[in-house]
This record gives C-alpha cells, sequence and structure tokens, in this order.
C-alpha cells in the first residue's frame, strides 16, 4: 500500500512538474522565435510539436528530481512522513518507490532516442531556418574505402542523392569515374540508375553508359547529412551503425560517441541525484525549515544539471573525450549515491 501510495502521490507531481516546465520552455521559444517561422500554420505546429519533443528530453531529469522534492515537502508538511517512519518503515522503502518510478521513466526515455524522436531538435530547427521539415545537404563529399564520392544535393527524407560523381583510385592513380543524376536508397544501399562510367584502361579510356550500380552499403542518408554536415543529432541505431561504418573507413568518431553516451548514460544523472538529496531531506519542518531545504535542493539541481550539460557539450565540440565528460561523472555520481544509500 505505502509503494502504491507514494508512487501515485510521485508521478501526479513528476506530471504537473513536468507540463509546466514544458509549456514555459516552449512558449518563451515560441514568442522568441515566432518572427522568423513560416506563415504555414501546420509548419509552426510541427515546429512547436518538434520543439516539445526536445525541450521534454532536456526537462524530463530536473522535473524528475524536482517531483521527488515536491512529494518529500507533501509528505512533511502534512506530517505522513513522520508517521510513515513511526509505522517502522524505514527510509529506504520510503525512497525505492520513487527511485524506480524516476529509473523506469529515464529508461523509457532512453528507448525513445531509438527512434526518430532523437532528430526533432534538428527538425524545429529546418522549419525555423529554411520552412522544410528536412532540408537538402548540398556539395556532400566524402572517403568510401578507395573511392571519392560527391552528392551535389543530398536529400535525407526523401532518401535520394542528385548529381553524383564518383571517383576510384588505386595506387594513387584516378581508375574509374562514375557519373548519374540520381541515387536512391533501397534495400540498405544506394541504388543508381543509368550511370555513366568512365574507366581509364593502360591509358585507353572506356565509356559506358546506362549502368545500374549498387554502392554504400549501410551509408544511411541521416548518417551521411549528420556525420559529413558535422551535425550531433542520431538515433542510438544510427550512432551505433555510424561507428561501424566510419571506423571501416578510420574517420573520427568522437562526436557520434559523444552524441551516443549523452543519450544513454546523460539521462541516469536524475535517480542518482535523487537518491542524494533524499538523504538531507529532514522528517519533520520542525527540525528544518523546509523553504530553505527546498531552495537549496533547487539550486543544487540546476548546478548539476547545467555541470552534465556543459560537460556533454564539451564533448560534442571535442574539447573533452566523451568517456570523461560523460560516462566518468555519472559513474562518480552513482558511487557518491551508492555511499549514501547504504549509510539509510
Amino acid at each position: 500500500m505505502l509503494t502504491k501510495y507514494l508512487t501515485i502521490s510521485y508521478l501526479k507531481n513528476l506530471f504537473f512538474i513536468f507540463i509546466a516546465l514544458l509549456l514555459f520552455f516552449v512558449g518563451l521559444d515560441y514568442v522568441l522565435n515566432v518572427k522568423n517561422l513560416p506563415n504555414s500554420a501546420n509548419l509552426q505546429t510541427l515546429y512547436i510539436m518538434y520543439k516539445s519533443f526536445y525541450a521534454a528530453d532536456l526537462l524530463l531529469p530536473i522535473s524528475i528530481i524536482f517531483a521527488m522534492i515536491a512529494t518529500k515537502i507533501q509528505l512533511i508538511r502534512s506530517n505522513e512522513l513522520v508517521a510513515i517512519y513511526s509505522l517502522g518503515y524505514s527510509k529506504k522503502e520510503v525512497l525505492k518507490p520513487l527511485f524506480f518510478t524516476s529509473l523506469f521513466i529515464v529508461l523509457l526515455s532512453i528507448f525513445l532516442h531509438t527512434t526518430p524522436f532523437s532528430y526533432a531538435y534538428q527538425n524545429a530547427e529546418n522549419i525555423r531556418k529554411y520552412g522544410v521539415i528536412s532540408n537538402s545537404t548540398t556539395n556532400l563529399f566524402f572517403k568510401y574505402n578507395d573511392s571519392y564520392i560527391f552528392f551535389k544535393k543530398l536529400f535525407p527524407i526523401q532518401k535520394k542523392a542528385n548529381d553524383i560523381r564518383i571517383f576510384e583510385v588505386s595506387n594513387q592513380r584516378l581508375k574509374k569515374i562514375i557519373k548519374a543524376k540520381e541515387a536512391n536508397f533501397i534495400n540498405n544501399s544506394w541504388k543508381i540508375k543509368n550511370a555513366t562510367i568512365i574507366e581509364n584502361l593502360n591509358q585507353k579510356i572506356d565509356i559506358k553508359k546506362n549502368q545500374n550500380l549498387t554502392l554504400l552499403k549501410g551509408f544511411k542518408p541521416k548518417i551521411l547529412d549528420s556525420v559529413y554536415e558535422g551535425k550531433t543529432s542520431f538515433s542510438i541505431v544510427d550512432a551505433l551503425y555510424a561507428i561501424k561504418l566510419l571506423k571501416e573507413q578510420k574517420i573520427d568518431i568522437k562526436k557520434i560517441k559523444a552524441a551516443l553516451y549523452a543519450q544513454i548514460f546523460y539521462p541516469l544523472f536524475a535517480p542518482f541525484l535523487m537518491i542524494i538529496i533524499f538523504y538531507f531531506v529532514p522528517i519533520t519542518q520542525r527540525v528544518f525549515s523546509l523553504t530553505l531545504f527546498s531552495f537549496g535542493a533547487i539550486i543544487f539541481t540546476l548546478f548539476i544539471w547545467g555541470l552534465f550539460f556543459t560537460l556533454m557539450r564539451l564533448s560534442f565540440v571535442g574539447v573533452l573525450a566523451p568517456e570523461i565528460s560523460t560516462i566518468l561523472p555519472i559513474l562518480l555520481l552513482a558511487i557518491i549515491a551508492s555511499i549514501f544509500y547504504k549509510k539509510f
């Protein structure tokens, strides 16, 4: 009964706090950017929706902690916390429903990053800057094995590219040039129709036209768009795929690892920080000022949240290794939380 009661109380507070922060963030963003948005009502609605997804991802961790603080204050003000302890329940038994509920929500948010949910911010920015959900990437040039590929235009959503040039090199010598007007990403590979192949054969040029080719297996449009344009928007699935592909091409993968670690490990700071703050929660308002405690807990939460967010951004720009800026702080926080938990 206690577990059910505490879980329901916590979820109610989480819902109201999360919605309040979400509306404030999205509302403020809309007011600041409404002049830059297209006049289309549909696009403005999509912009608000994508910004809401991005804000939800950003604000969920601190909402989880604020909800715990609000729940504890509610229990203290009504003297329910004293009554619970008087019945023989321990601090661990009071903490467990809140901790496991928050952990489940965090794991659910991590799972969402395996879906196109991860590209919400990028889609919102495309609407604001270009008036479309997905803009085309122009003049894309990259290396694949012994070939150099040029896409004049890449359309990630449509999964196609225009004006393709492929230069195959062997022993620092241009061996083959492939030209085509269009390529489409089908069945995990790029299909090129009506290509012109210009091949250099022992000082003799051989030209073949109307050739159908299948190339660049696994190079998804979203991976090409994000990696070679320097973006940090990846779903977990695409990030893992990109790491595997780019390792084979001996291309730096620090940014991709930073994005992957941020999506998997960054949200976990909320449940661990909850344990630390819970340790200092007073039993009754007669022992300690609830106003002072609430203020201190909120400021401490915002400080830790800002610190983790800053470290995450530093790894995106390559200043810090993602293992140091993301995994190590979460690991240290988990160790500190386990120490406090043992002291209960």
